[in-house]
């Protein structure tokens, strides 16, 4: 919004993947399939016998994305590249990881603002092919995979409009056989020159890119584990920086609104500046641990005196 969505920019999404409970209309579904199934049984001279219920269709294994933090990575806008962005080096990217696998955080899709686009153009052929690349690292394969790419645009009205997607198989399996190109139209992925791409019959030397996509419902979500107040890392333009007087502002509503001290430090960009100072692999460690089990892991009273004390807070935290 600050640079009107003139700016192209992206960020990685990080949370979990989660079993999707079968929805009432899907339920009564299956069960007008399965009551045809078993008028076909009995009419076409079979057993006649009442099948078993198919149990799998009253849950889909890990068919659903919880998205709880985004993450910015270093990144700088280029009108003229394919992406709109140029990613940068991450000095912080082994810290991110770390941190994600320490909250029980996974990558889980990745989200891209950008400029206002002609009616019907969704994503760009270089996102189409980032997509799938990403599906075919998360699935380990042409695999199904709940990985989701999610776009930010402004519609003509001013209202902001978030989408997400997934690519197909059939996407992720020519990006994995390298056969699909960026050309000069952003709208179509072009066929590389050493394949052959069939539509009604005919070779085509583009794949529209709308032919690969997936429209993915998006679902509220509230989060009760973690909260997003603390500045984003990697924001230069941004008014607000990530320092040690944002730290103490946010901590100190410890005891106001029910907050309480770990409420407050459950924050991914919190904690992710944290790691600059203290040990990952220990201290940040313990402080996660005590952040995703609260009842069971308190924090210890030490990092609450260190952590405070580096924000410059007295100890009544």
């Amino acid at each position: 919004r600050k640079f009107q969505f003139q700016q192209q920019r992206f960020g990685i999404l990080y949370g979990r993947f989660v079993d999707e409970v079968e929805t009432e209309e899907e339920k009564a579904k299956a069960e007008l399939e399965q009551k045809m199934e078993e008028e076909k049984t009995s009419s076409s001279g079979g057993w006649g016998a009442r099948l078993p219920k198919d149990e799998t269709k009253k849950t889909k294994q890990n068919a659903k994305v919880i998205v709880e933090a985004i993450y910015e990575p270093p990144q700088q806008p280029d009108p003229d590249a394919a992406e709109g962005f140029v990613i940068l080096d991450d000095p912080n990217g082994d810290n991110v990881q770390q941190l994600a696998d320490m909250l029980g955080l996974q990558k889980v899709g990745w989200i891209i603002g950008h400029p206002p686009r002609e009616e019907g153009f969704q994503l760009s052929a270089s996102e189409v092919i980032m997509a799938a690349e990403q599906q075919l690292e998360c699935a380990g394969g042409i695999e199904p995979t709940p990985f989701v790419t999610v776009r930010v645009t402004v519609a003509d009205n001013g209202n902001v409009v978030v989408e997400a997607f997934q690519v197909s198989l059939q996407c992720m399996e020519m990006v994995a056989e390298e056969a699909l190109d960026i050309g000069p139209n952003p709208g179509f992925c072009y066929v590389n020159e050493t394949f052959t791409a069939i539509q009604e019959g005919k070779a085509s030397a583009t794949v529209e890119n709308n032919f690969f996509l997936t429209l993915v419902p998006i679902n509220a979500y509230q989060t009760d584990t973690f909260v997003s107040m603390f500045p984003r890392p990697n924001r230069p333009y941004d008014d607000r920086a990530q320092t040690h007087e944002e730290m103490k502002k946010q901590l100190s509503k410890s005891g106001t609104s029910g907050w309480t001290f770990v409420d407050l430090l459950a924050d991914f960009a919190l904690l992710l500046y944290l790691c600059q100072f203290l040990d990952v692999k220990t201290d940040m460690a313990k402080i996660c641990a005590s952040v995703k089990d609260r009842e069971n892991v308190p924090l210890d009273d030490g990092y609450k005196l260190i952590i405070s004390s580096m924000a410059g807070m007295d100890s009544s935290y």
